[in-house]
């Protein structure tokens, strides 16, 4: 036994080798890449199939024109006055429901108040329902208006009011009940615009807001530059270890004998096609070394005994194998180049399946 396999076989079993390491993180990382990559084709297959009007959310949403308020407008001078220590940035004359509206605008907030009083904006079920007539052209009957209490996307001033109308897409009307400005028309068809959108911008966390560099798109690049990176080192160390080789730089065939033996140093078969690793040269025709992960060295069992010159293990053998194994000369057929010389079988259930797969 050469001082490369002692060498090697003092290290088989303390360590997964880093090669093995990063293969496998190779694996997963093209797996979440390969995932989001998917998501990515199909929503935009999806967005370019789809036609725009059936994922509009907006087809009974209208413009209403308001009119020139016909009551006098109280003083502002209080009303600024009052909130002037807050650092005032803005007075705006609006109006709702036909209603003469000051927004103001301070440094810390913007409040309504009635032109005409300066008493605080409130609206009743029944102003929030006549604001959300002026924003629909539909036939459907609106319901009553709900307060949410659950967090929305949208940029409101106080509690969010929805009403949904009994049209063929379920509009629904979300008003800010502290403007009185309409939000939003949503409805049914919208819906899957939004989850197309979520999916493919991975916007996945309601606190995104609309930018397009959140911590899950930084997360999945990064992702994606480990598996080139990994990739990378992996090729490299195959062609290194001899596993991989270009088409055109291939060998040719071995020219030769492989002579196969049970454990007991009987004479089994012999192989003259020599081409590939000794898994494949065995396995030529007809399987008669079974395996499960097809000669991808994860399942160890392929393993048979050089009788003579083991060649020196990979990371597969390393992971494999013991220590034992290893000085013995047992090594995994699927990781080596098939060259003439002496094989033996290292357990019983390959002696069990060799004779069936002969006859």
């Amino acid at each position: 036994m050469s001082f490369s396999t002692l060498s090697h076989t003092s290290t088989a079993g303390s360590k997964l080798p880093i090669s093995l390491l990063l293969q496998t993180l190779h694996k997963w990382l093209g797996l979440i890449v390969g995932l989001q990559l998917l998501i990515w084709v199909v929503t935009g297959l999806a967005f370019n199939l789809i036609d725009e009007r059936f994922l509009d959310a907006n087809p009974y949403r209208t413009t209403h024109k308001t009119a020139s308020p016909a009551t006098a407008l109280a003083p502002t001078e209080n009303l600024l006055q009052q909130y002037q220590a807050e650092g005032i940035i803005e007075l705006k004359l609006t109006s709702v429901l036909e209603r003469a509206v000051y927004a103001l605008t301070t440094t810390q907030q913007t409040r309504w108040f009635w032109a005409e009083s300066l008493k605080p904006l409130s609206l009743n079920d029944a102003e929030i329902v006549a604001i959300a007539k002026q924003s629909y052209s539909g036939s459907g009957e609106l319901s009553t208006p709900q307060i949410l209490t659950r967090e929305t996307p949208f940029d409101a001033s106080g509690p969010v009011a929805m009403l949904t109308a009994a049209d063929e897409v379920e509009t629904r009307i979300y008003i800010d009940t502290a403007s009185g400005t309409v939000l939003a028309h949503q409805n049914r068809q919208s819906d899957l615009k939004d989850l197309l959108f979520m999916l493919h911008f991975m916007d996945y966390a309601p606190d995104n807001g609309i930018g397009f560099n959140h911590l899950l798109v930084q997360v999945v690049s990064i992702a994606a530059l480990l598996l080139g990176l990994s990739g990378i080192y992996i090729l490299g160390h195959k062609f290194h270890q001899g596993q991989l080789s270009l088409p055109f730089l291939r060998r040719k065939n071995s020219i030769g004998k492989l002579a196969l033996f049970t454990q007991d140093a009987q004479p089994l078969a012999e192989f003259t096609d020599l081409n590939g690793t000794y898994l494949e040269s065995i396995n030529r025709g007809r399987e008669r070394l079974r395996t499960q992960c097809g000669g991808g060295g994860r399942c160890g069992l392929c393993k048979l005994r050089f009788v003579e010159q083991p060649p020196s293990p990979n990371d597969y053998d390393l992971d494999k194998l013991t220590a034992t194994e290893l000085a013995q000369g047992i090594r995994l057929s699927c990781q080596h180049e098939a060259h003439p010389g002496k094989l033996e079988l290292v357990t019983k259930a390959q002696h069990r399946y060799w004779p069936q797969s002969e006859q």
